[in-house]
């Protein structure tokens, strides 16, 4: 079948570079009107689900969907009339914004809120802005937001969840194009050396970026269809480079092989089809099968990425059996043209041939010391640790992890917050059956270990018992004192009540995962 294909393309290499320029004018237009890529997370997880309840339901920012803006002044005291009127100006292009949906200030809450949003050296203040789309959406255009606030008497840092989710978005596509000008800088001088002509250096350099234009394509293609992470186009751009480079180089430097031996072009590309065609079919396919068992994966964004790799891979395949089978066709002997002056290869069998000769004679011998350099290198693997990236993988320099150094300082803070959210299958919260209900349930747990507290409707006051909490949160919303009625708007909803389970160690931690787990086993 593979002969028979090259035996095609070469008769048809111009018809067959056509349809190769039409799949890239294809994926062009697709690249421009692709969905848009975001990171959420599992919605059919359980805290996916209790994330949806929580913006459904709650109001503010209950689905997690804020970011926070430190406001400081080494001059200026955050009780100076000054700092509160720089503060509330900077401020004010957000609160007119239509995608903000809140805008909290320690100027417009209650004094012991409002302690809790000022630093402890009392020079600086943060503000809470609280968005109307979730997460994954909101990140997309927080530097839009980021940029609407200025003062010229206040320094201003942004951070938070949404803000520090943009900022990972952003110094990965800066590393991704330093890492895409670092390969293109090693791989020319390389594959010049290789082929040492510089029409056969190029080709490689064709395919990969066909197939990367390909991919992108593919991937903007399936986010109208489903969530696809950003951080997909890493993996597009890495291996459909590395892949449709090497792909490219097996077919190109077995043509040239055939014709330094004698052979037509049209035998030539025969021959590659026959041998290097096959050859890097099969390994796209079991490339791509490799990478399709991220699908396995699902709920997270690592079933994206293998989406995104198997598609990349493919389109390799493809535009070498293709684009590149015809360009050596239409080429042929002139794709040795521009030869650099470096020294031929001697004739013989050379050292490849020389190694693989010693091997076959101490297969053992080579065996054994390979296979326990290998298991030597995958021990680390036993101790690996999954996590979620957190502000401390980003750069010292970076505004939202100077952001979040600076609030350190505030009261309140390196605190682990994990939010319980009870749903009812009819009905709302405030009965006292299930207001007794709740009140068991932060007692337990605060007994589970590494809780330090729980924040709640239930729990604010120390001094309240069970049957108080009843009376108190059964009476007509008019009758109850401002602050309950702050606590239960913004910890209820129609069917929903929210608890937060406070804990000093560190989110990503083991000791907080086994809160996680202890709380998610409570009946």
């Amino acid at each position: 079948m593979f002969a028979w294909w090259g035996q095609f393309v070469y008769r048809h290499r111009w018809a067959v570079l056509g349809v190769s320029a039409v799949m890239l004018a294809g994926s062009i237009v697709a690249l421009f009107n692709g969905g848009t890529l975001k990171n959420s997370g599992g919605r059919n997880t359980e805290s996916g689900r209790a994330l949806a309840l929580m913006q459904d339901q709650l109001p503010q920012n209950g689905a997690g969907s804020s970011f926070v803006l430190v406001f400081g002044s080494d001059a200026m005291a955050v009780g100076d009339p000054a700092f509160k009127q720089a503060m509330l100006t900077a401020l004010q292009p957000l609160k007119a914004d239509p995608r903000v949906k809140t805008v909290d200030t320690p100027f417009d809450l209650p004094a012991e809120q409002a302690r809790a949003m000022t630093s402890t050296d009392g020079h600086h203040a943060f503000a809470q802005v609280s968005l109307k789309d979730d997460y994954p959406t909101a990140r997309q255009y927080y530097a839009q937001l980021r940029a609407e606030v200025r003062s010229d008497r206040l320094q201003v840092l942004g951070t938070g969840n949404v803000a520090i989710g943009s900022d990972f978005d952003k110094y990965l596509a800066s590393d991704l194009q330093r890492a895409e000008v670092v390969s293109l800088v090693i791989i020319v001088p390389l594959l010049l050396i290789v082929f040492a002509t510089v029409v056969s250096m190029l080709l490689p350099l064709g395919v990969g970026g066909l197939a990367v234009v390909g991919g992108l394509a593919g991937v903007g293609v399936l986010a109208h269809f489903t969530d696809v992470s950003t951080y997909s186009t890493n993996i597009v751009t890495l291996i459909g480079l590395g892949v449709a480079i090497d792909y490219s180089l097996f077919i190109v430097n077995r043509f040239r092989e055939e014709l330094s031996g004698g052979s037509p072009p049209e035998q030539a590309l025969i021959a590659s089809m026959r041998t290097s065609g096959r050859a890097v079919t099969f390994s796209g396919i079991t490339v791509a099968i490799g990478l399709s068992a991220m699908l396995f994966f699902q709920d997270s964004f690592l079933a994206s990425m293998g989406f995104a790799g198997a598609i990349v891979v493919a389109i390799a395949v493809l535009y070498a059996l293709t684009f590149l089978a015809s360009l050596l066709a239409i080429l042929g002997h002139r794709v040795n043209w521009a030869r650099l002056p470096l020294p031929r290869r001697a004739t013989g069998r050379g050292l490849w041939h020389g190694l693989a000769i010693r091997v076959m004679r101490h297969p053992v011998l080579v065996l054994v010391p390979v296979v326990a350099l290998l298991l030597l290198m995958v021990l680390p693997f036993f101790q690996i640790r999954i996590a979620n990236g957190d502000v401390g993988m980003l750069p010292p320099n970076a505004e939202t992890r100077r952001g979040y150094d600076q609030l350190q300082t505030f009261p309140g803070q390196g605190q682990t917050f994990f939010s319980v959210v009870v749903h009812y299958a009819s009905g709302g919260p405030l009965t006292r059956d299930r207001v007794g209900e709740l009140y068991d349930l932060a007692q337990r747990i605060k007994q589970v270990p590494g809780v330090a507290g729980v924040e709640s409707l239930v729990s604010y006051d120390g001094s309240l018992t069970r049957a108080e909490y009843q009376t108190l949160l059964t009476q007509p919303a008019s009758a109850q004192p401002a602050r309950v009625q702050a606590i239960v708007h913004g910890t209820t909803g129609s069917r929903i009540a929210v608890l937060s389970v406070v804990t000093k160690h560190g989110q990503e931690s083991d000791a907080a995962r086994s809160v996680v787990r202890s709380l998610r086993s409570m009946p």
